[in-house]
């Protein structure tokens, strides 16, 4: 029987890491999507990829940017545009958001809150914010720190990776 080297032990490790991280990440977003959908069963449900489209609108409120186009969004979120368009058309539909040409570029449409939909958005934040603090009061504090900590890496290495490869493709932050 032949004896593992180092490279090939650290291969083997990362692996089982890979796959444990994939796991353990597919159950709390299951978990995280279940109390989602229970928090949210009074006719204030959304999906995931409305959430995260109500999202960006309030940070770009927030920070007072220009509006999203649905182009802008399906880029800031990578999903396929014809997926914010559903998205988008089923918040519109109910009156959370609203579609507004450009007056100078009438071919520009901008997706916007309205009240009912900022108002929502807040309230479901509030709501998500409460359930993450019941669940961290439930860990260590070491473990907190360590998830948190840990969480700020990975978003680091995706992060400096995109920018690398986007780079690479001379998209170049696009």
């Amino acid at each position: 029987m032949e004896r593992e080297t180092d490279g090939e032990r650290q291969v083997r490790d990362l692996e089982e890491q890979a796959e444990r991280f994939a796991s353990l990440f597919s159950q709390v977003q299951r978990a995280m999507g279940a109390s989602f959908k229970r928090a949210h069963q009074h006719g204030t449900m959304v999906s995931t990829t409305q959430f995260m489209v109500l999202g960006l609108l309030q940070r770009a409120l927030q920070e007072g940017g220009e509006p999203y186009t649905i182009g802008l969004l399906a880029s800031r979120l990578d999903l396929d545009p014809a997926t914010v368009v559903r998205a988008v058309d089923s918040l519109e539909r109910r009156g959370l958001v609203m579609r507004r040409r450009d007056h100078q570029d009438r071919r520009q449409v901008f997706v916007e809150f309205t009240d009912t939909g900022r108002e929502l958005r807040q309230h479901m934040a509030q709501q998500m914010k409460e359930q993450l603090k019941t669940v961290f009061s439930l860990m260590s504090e070491e473990g907190r720190f360590s998830l948190l900590r840990g969480l700020e890496e990975l978003a680091a290495v995706i992060a400096e990776r995109a920018e690398r490869e986007g780079e690479l493709h001379g998209r170049h932050g696009c």
